[in-house]
């Protein structure tokens, strides 16, 4: 008799950590790191500045033309002048010869085609993000995350997005409007 008690309590110990298990499961909310730059505009960003508002960030590197740049503008063109932080990945001493603004020009020039200038991507801001890159194990260019006000990951990509409907869901889900 001592079996079959100890077995039925195993089996509704069993049953009982399963239930929960049937629906939906929640999904690991992931803080954006901390972070604190002075982008090319002479601007520091950090937590502190960008709390209460959504943004984006694209992981690239001063030698990343495409997808870096392809999806830079890809955001641009599915809404423009969304707040976007470009962070590089490579470490100062890797950089080359490139400014801070030198790489924000390489990124406008993207779309120039025959004399037209294209768009200018006024509001990104280019700065050095090697660790917050690292702190999210990013290691491919052209990365993306979506980030809401309180500072939670809302989406999180590795490599060249330029699906406009896939940005604008994503947007809409990260600054609350979808």
């Amino acid at each position: 008799m001592h079996s079959k008690t100890l077995l039925f309590t195993l089996l509704l110990l069993t049953t009982s950590s399963l239930s929960g298990c049937v629906g939906e499961e929640e999904e690991e909310i992931l803080a954006f790191p901390v972070f604190s730059a002075v982008a090319d505009d002479g601007e520091t960003y950090d937590n502190q500045r960008m709390s209460g508002n959504a943004f984006i960030v694209v992981f690239s590197a001063e030698w990343c033309n495409n997808p870096c740049h392809t999806t830079m503008h890809a955001i641009w063109n599915t809404q423009p002048e969304l707040p976007v932080l470009v962070m590089s990945t490579d470490p100062a001493e890797n950089a080359g010869s490139l400014t801070l603004s030198d790489w924000h020009d390489s990124a406008n020039a993207h779309d120039d085609e025959d004399g037209d200038s294209g768009i200018e991507l006024t509001t990104y801001a280019f700065m050095k993000g090697v660790e917050t890159a690292a702190a999210l194990d990013i290691t491919r260019p052209g990365s993306l995350a979506f980030v809401n006000g309180d500072g939670d990951i809302t989406y999180l990509h590795e490599g060249r997005l330029d699906d406009t409907a896939t940005i604008q869901e994503k947007w809409d889900e990260a600054s609350g409007t979808a």
